[in-house]
């Protein structure tokens, strides 16, 4: 394991709640302790970048009105690259990605739109997916006025929501919403059945995310069992990924989700999906949001920049 990787899950222990009686726990409790640890990320993403303007955009959806955050890197009419924040769709927000969305906007030159979406399990599944939706739909349909080159979108999404950013491909091409020109998956959740047998989530369990936590997490943002087998919830399930478009992955190699992670980016190119596939050695889950403390959040950002200028 990468050393700066070592010293933050040593840092985040020292940090987080007593987990030992974690199975005793309510849900309204764990819950608790969830949301505050995941909030504790934000603390390794160094200084916030200045950025030349953030804006808010209101939207009208299902549920109200959804809030858009825009980070505007220069003037001008810019392409899209719309994000999903991660937190397992239950804790995450936008102001707990905020530096790295910053780094993310100013290393790329993309407009990056992040949707506060609603979490569960106050708003179960498919409510993420939904406000993902509203996001891209509203954001298309505003082009012009935001200065948005619509010919120029790309969805992605760190930990569960790169899940749901490549659920909102799929969507995409089903419902003949707005076309993308790609899809960026950093260490996403891809398997949510119970039980998934991959080998990374035994050698790697505990690196930021531990197989107790992960199941409950999914009892949580799911409405039912039955959904843990929707592809929309576990992509690699789809019968056919064929019409998904050009995908950068990136995996972790001590992160549990590493393994699944891959096995979709397998299925993608048996697919004949183009499959820009990077692991990054060393490194541990939710690496985007480390900027402040690991050398590879830097190599990764440059790394989405280089593949966004061939899109």
């Amino acid at each position: 394991m990468d050393p700066q990787a070592r010293t933050i899950l040593k840092t985040i222990a020292t940090l987080a709640p007593d987990a030992s009686d974690a199975a005793e726990t309510d849900d309204a409790a764990w819950l608790a302790d969830f949301r505050y640890q995941t909030t504790l990320l934000k603390a390794f993403s160094g200084d916030p970048e200045p950025v030349h303007a953030i804006t808010h955009l209101l939207v009208p959806s299902g549920a109200g009105r959804l809030l858009i955050r825009l980070y505007r890197p220069k003037p001008g009419p810019l392409p899209l690259l719309l994000h999903i924040h991660g937190g397992g769709a239950i804790a995450g927000s936008i102001d707990g990605h905020d530096p790295a969305l910053r780094a993310l906007a100013n290393r790329t030159g993309w407009l990056v739109a992040a949707p506060a979406y609603r979490l569960a399990p106050e708003h179960p599944f498919p409510a993420q997916l939904d406000d993902g939706w509203t996001a891209l739909t509203a954001l298309s349909a505003r082009a012009k006025v935001l200065a948005i080159d619509p010919s120029r979108i790309v969805v992605s999404g760190d930990s569960i929501g790169g899940t749901l950013a490549t659920a909102l491909a799929a969507r995409a091409v089903a419902e003949n919403g707005p076309a993308l020109h790609g899809q960026i998956l950093l260490y996403p959740n891809t398997d949510l059945r119970r039980g998934a047998d991959y080998s990374s989530r035994e050698s790697e369990d505990g690196n930021i995310i531990d197989s107790e936590s992960l199941e409950r997490q999914i009892d949580l943002y799911l409405a039912s069992d039955a959904d843990r087998a929707n592809p929309r919830v576990s992509p690699i399930l789809a019968d056919d990924l064929a019409t998904l478009p050009p995908t950068m992955l990136v995996t972790c190699e001590n992160d549990p989700l590493r393994d699944e992670g891959e096995a979709y980016g397998q299925r993608l190119r048996e697919a004949g999906v183009a499959v820009d596939h990077r692991r990054i050695d060393g490194m541990i889950h939710a690496v985007l949001q480390m900027g402040g403390h690991t050398d590879a959040t830097s190599r990764l950002l440059d790394r989405i920049a280089a593949w966004l200028e061939k899109r």
